[in-house]
């Protein structure tokens, strides 16, 4: 397991920043935004802290205090964005190992850390430290004692110069010599060196120190090694064969830190194209100077005991294993490259840890099957969700086939088998597990085989993950439910669905609706908008796609009726539904909607309509008809009549139809006759017109349809008026009031001339029998639906109540003298035309007969 760096930070990009960069090198992060989240969350004692000086709340130096408080041994590393020197130190004497400075360089962290993390594991050398501190502290003369005790103190170079009198180049110059003389290269390793060895603060006490005489430690930089007196050896030929041979990267440095020897896999790894033979080691590669690989080489050349340990080479930005060597003439090396088994590490314990989250974010559990033994372990989480506890959970394979639903059985071991036989590369299954209250859970798995034995193959263990989908197995019966009933009423309805997708202008059919469009229900249901429009009939296709735009404009509705072309020369109808459906999930907004076969209803109606106006026609026939017949019985009675006396006439008078006399005197006699003849001669005209309008009535009732072309109204009713004013009896003409939206009229004009002429008549008599003097108004205006309503009012007596129900029927009069026929007729040739007549009171007195006719178009 990779140890642990707590990252402690109240800037949350620090935060992610050093963790990412850490974690690319293998190791373990916990972030912390506090220093409080830290102590209350934080596994205390494991591990490296980085530590960020200033925070809110409780600053660094406050957590390194609580630590203190608490026992808690733990290497820290203080970070601050401001370097206070005087900070610095005291967070090391509260027990940082380390501090640095805002912005830090990615390898000086990482030796950083490598350093702290040897330090927590040799946590029990800590006495010797002490020691080996004081003896470091030996070498140093009594002046660059005095720096470094000022630097402990938190001063900076000009405050020594100043306490001790020097200039400020010369305590520069003293510190670089006392850094040299301890062979260190940051400061902080110095100030751990003065407070490990009890070194006196400036400002304390004495500041001055008798130096001692050089004692033997660890070699500084730059300088070699004490040499033993013994002659030097050198590497034999045998050896270097050995060397050569080998897979490791190899090489020999002498007492002074010089190569001598590289192998080839030593120069391939590190030699970067340069010569390296002669060269000392921490010049050719000064970032490893500090590093956790400079520590272990000069313990080894101190100690002479061989030393392993991994570290990363800034240098070359690799991980090397390294084992070190004392020889006779130096140290050997033997490393190798593991960057890409730490890579690989850590990116596995990444996507471990994130699997985990994401595992215990979504509910879902792992498993672990040992092949060989038939031990299952399944995540607690899981079983919690059977209604098991984990301990009462018996962890044996076998034991799965009893919680495993009957008709899923067969089918979870068979995919189970092909996938161990390595028939499969990964299973997954969906199946019913019995849960601890006798119901079902619906499991989904995903595993593989993570082992094989080498020599059989045969699969050893198998992981995988197993996720609860109830809730979307029921979701999915349920929409399978709603699925079926919506083909089922779509088959019954002869309906079908189109998608269009308005970003695309794709328009989607479902095989019913591409068999409405006389396209192939087989065929590509995804079409062009070009490739529907060509589907649907040329005197159809403006009006349909003006209401499809529309709808998408105004996000209305679209319904309309159509028809589209049959590839076999016909038609068919269509009514379309739809309405604009929102975008989702990234998704444009769509029309969506449904096609309704609608050609036998068409087909019905055009049916209907024929029969309909068939039977209007009949009606009308009948009506006219019978009235045609009354007339003609009561015309033909009083005109059989006319006709029996003018014939006794002729003959009383002599005369014999032949335009001869028959007889009598001369003089008042003779011009007596010729009176009576033209009386005579009067009645036989009036008997052959009155036989004419027989002859015509039952003509028109025979003749059929009406002939309806555009007239005016205004133009009509002045005709009427001015063709028949000596046979209206009125004072006046009729007052017009016709809106010129209602003058355009498409009518029959002989028919309606008719309708006007009884309805003018009648207000005329009803104004004469009233004794009124006000004249007759006539007005329209335009209706709904494309009609015209007419509107003849008087101001005579008006229409009582009780007859106006029956007021249109035939032989219903209200004139004494009246037959009754007159506003049947009407009627009839109204609604002959599509239009209705009814009756209303006129204010304040007398009636209005309205009816309506259709509007002429424009």
């Amino acid at each position: 397991m990779p140890p642990i760096i707590h990252i402690v930070d109240d800037d949350a990009q620090v935060r992610a920043a050093t963790s990412y960069l850490l974690a690319g090198q293998g190791y373990s992060t916990e972030v912390y935004a506090s220093g409080e989240e830290f102590l209350a969350e934080g596994r205390l004692g494991e591990g490296c802290v980085l530590l960020d000086m200033r925070m809110p709340g409780l600053s660094g130096l406050d957590v390194l205090a609580r630590f203190a408080e608490r026992g808690i041994s733990v290497p820290v590393i203080m970070m601050s964005g401001h370097g206070d020197l005087d900070v610095a130190v005291r967070a090391m004497k509260l027990g940082a190992v380390d501090f640095f400075e805002k912005p830090y360089e990615k390898h000086a962290l990482i030796a950083a850390i490598e350093r702290a993390l040897d330090l927590s594991a040799r946590a029990s050398d800590r006495k010797d430290g002490k020691a080996a501190a004081r003896v470091l502290l030996q070498r140093l003369s009594p002046r660059e004692r005095q720096i470094l005790q000022g630097l402990l103190a938190g001063m900076s170079n000009k405050t020594i110069a100043r306490r001790l009198e020097l200039s400020h180049r010369t305590v520069e110059m003293h510190r670089a010599n006392m850094m040299d003389d301890l062979g260190l290269t940051s400061l902080s390793e110095a100030l751990r060196l003065a407070i490990d060895a009890d070194l006196t603060p400036l400002d304390g006490g004495s500041a001055e120190a008798p130096r001692p005489p050089a004692a033997a430690g660890l070699p500084a930089k730059g300088r070699p090694a004490p040499r033993d007196k013994g002659p030097a050896e050198a590497p034999l030929a045998p050896i270097l064969d050995v060397l050569e041979g080998t897979t490791d990267c190899v090489y020999l440095l002498d007492r002074e830190w010089r190569f001598t020897y590289l192998n080839a896999n030593a120069m391939a790894t590190i030699g970067l194209g340069r010569h390296l033979i002669g060269a000392n080691i921490w010049e050719a590669f000064p970032l490893a100077v500090g590093t956790k690989g400079w520590d272990e080489l000069h313990r080894a050349a101190a100690d002479r005991q061989p030393v392993r340990f991994e570290f990363f080479e800034p240098d070359v930005e690799c991980w090397f294993d390294v084992s070190v060597r004392p020889v006779p003439t130096g140290l050997q090396i033997f490393f190798r490259d593991i960057t890409p088994q730490r890579r690989a590490k850590a990116a596995l314990q990444i996507s471990e840890e994130t699997l985990l989250l994401a595992l215990d974010a979504a509910g879902d559990g792992a498993w672990d099957w040992n092949v060989a033994t038939g031990d299952v372990v399944m995540s607690p989480r899981f079983l919690e969700r059977l209604g098991y506890a984990p301990e009462s959970f018996p962890g044996r394979f076998g034991a799965l086939r009893y919680l495993v639903h009957p008709e899923d059985w067969e089918m979870l071991s068979t995919r189970l088998d092909d996938h161990v036989d390595g028939r499969t590369e990964s299973f997954s299954c969906e199946y019913r597990l019995r849960r601890s209250d006798g119901g079902w859970l619906w499991n989904f798995d995903r595993g593989r085989v993570v082992a094989r034995d080498p020599q059989s193959g045969a699969a050893l263990r198998m992981v995988g993950s197993a996720c609860d989908v109830t809730e979307r197995k029921q979701a999915e019966a349920l929409a399978g439910e709603a699925f079926e009933r919506i083909a089922l009423a779509q088959k019954n309805a002869g309906a079908g669905t189109w998608d269009l997708d308005l970003e695309a202008r794709r328009l989607e059919l479902c095989p019913r609706s591409l068999a409405m469009h006389g396209l192939a229900a087989d065929g590509p249901g995804r079409l062009t908008e070009e490739a529907w429009q060509a589907s649907v009939h040329p005197e159809d296709l403006a009006g349909v796609v003006e209401a499809l735009e529309r709808a998408v404009a105004t996000g209305g509705t679209f319904s309309t009726q159509y028809r589209t072309i049959d590839p076999e020369g016909g038609c068919r109808w269509v009514v379309g539904l739809g309405k604009l459906a929102a975008g989702t999930a990234g998704r444009p907004p769509r029309f969506v909607g449904l096609n309704l076969e609608a050609t036998q209803w068409m087909e019905a109606a055009v049916e209907l309509n024929r029969v309909q106006a068939e039977l209007l026609h009949l009606s009308r026939l009948s009506a006219t008809g019978a009235v045609a017949s009354m007339l003609a019985h009561e015309l033909n009675q009083p005109l059989t009549a006319i006709a029996a006396y003018v014939g006794g006439l002729r003959r009383a008078l002599g005369h014999d139809g032949a335009g001869e006399p028959g007889g009598g005197g001369e003089g008042d006699g003779e011009e007596a006759r010729r009176a009576a003849m033209a009386a005579i001669e009067g009645a036989e005209n009036s008997a052959l017109y009155a036989a004419g309008i027989v002859r015509r009535l039952r003509d028109q009732a025979g003749r059929g349809a009406a002939e309806r072309k555009r007239e005016s109204l205004t133009e009509t009713i002045r005709d009427i008026c001015r063709l028949s004013a000596e046979h209206l009896p009125c004072g006046a003409a009729p007052v017009l009031h016709i809106d010129p939206g209602a003058d355009a009229i498409l009518v029959d004009r002989v028919q309606i001339e008719q309708v006007l002429l009884n309805l003018i008549r009648n207000a005329c008599e009803a104004m004469a029998e009233s004794g009124a003097d006000a004249p007759v108004t006539i007005s329209a205006r335009p209706a709904e639906d494309g009609f015209a309503e007419i509107r003849v009012c008087d101001g005579g007596a008006g229409v009582p109540e009780a007859r106006k129900p029956d007021i249109f029927s035939p032989s219903i009069s209200g004139k004494a003298q009246g037959m009754g026929i007159g506003l049947s007729i009407c009627r009839t040739l109204v609604e002959a035309h599509g239009g209705r007549i009814w009756v209303e009171d006129n204010q304040p007195a007398g009636a209005c007969f309205c009816f309506t006719l259709p509007l002429a178009a424009d």
